[in-house]
């Protein structure tokens, strides 16, 4: 079974207009200080999950080209699963470290909960598709780019509207030392 193509599409669509947004903050943040820790982390974050909801999007059109549709799943199964393994293994860590820098106002536990939910369910439901436990493939790699989606949305509005401004700039222990 074929995945929805149109669907597809319209994930691509709108992950190109995430990763766009990525790129136009880090474009306008030309500051000589850069980007604090935690916007850093945010926009890495909206730009992972939007570049694997955009790239797995558009990757079934070039593997269902293949005569097999069963090795097109594999390719495309076997991808999404490494990918969302990769950001596991990066993105949960980043943000403990960030919380243990006294960062912990920009990452409270339920949204440190809500990302490393959404990168392991991602990571098990592409290994349940590699193992065969689940027969509508189509509909569960759907729903895994929404997942990654619905990721960098979070990431995306926290960036906007949860702002790191210059008096937390820094970690809250470095302040507390300044007073």
């Amino acid at each position: 079974m074929a995945p929805n193509f149109e669907a597809l599409s319209l994930i691509a669509e709108v992950a190109l207009g995430i990763v766009g947004f990525s790129a136009i903050l880090i474009g306008l943040n030309r500051s000589p200080a850069g980007l604090s820790e935690p916007d850093d982390f945010r926009i890495r974050l909206l730009s992972f999950s939007g570049f694997g909801a955009l790239f797995g999007a558009l990757l079934p059109f070039a593997a269902f080209d293949l005569e097999n549709s069963h090795h097109a799943w594999r390719i495309v199964t076997w991808s999404l699963a490494i990918y969302a393994f990769w950001g596991l293994w990066i993105f949960p860590r980043r943000m403990l470290s960030l919380r243990a820098k006294g960062y912990g106002a920009f990452f409270p536990f339920h949204i440190f909960v809500f990302q490393t939910g959404i990168l392991s369910l991602v990571v098990i439901l592409s290994g349940f598709m590699i193992i065969d436990w689940i027969e509508d493939r189509s509909f569960c790699y759907t729903v895994c780019l929404l997942l990654y989606l619905t990721q960098s949305s979070v990431a995306f509005f926290r960036t906007m509207f949860v702002r790191v401004t210059s008096e937390f700039n820094e970690p809250a222990h470095t302040r507390n030392e300044h007073r």
